[in-house]
């Protein structure tokens, strides 16, 4: 599983082989439950906390390791 940290958010995001965002959130002592993820219903509409740039990053990461299957 590929993970994205961004600063500010206070959750950590995610993808699966088809695109799907997801994200965790991040407790105060810096820990994650890898067991809770939400999904995250559009990223075009959270574009304006970089959501969307984040979701880019994670894709690229994963066609690199070959485990990103598009349509």
């Amino acid at each position: 599983m590929i993970m994205l940290q961004s600063e500010g958010h206070g959750c950590i995001y995610s993808i699966d082989s088809e695109g799907v965002l997801y994200m965790s959130p991040q407790y105060q002592n810096g820990t994650v439950n890898l067991e809770d993820w939400i999904e995250v219903e559009s990223v075009d509409e959270l574009d304006e906390e970089g959501v969307k740039e984040i979701h880019e990053k994670l894709i690229t990461m994963m066609k690199a390791i070959g485990w990103y299957f598009s349509n």
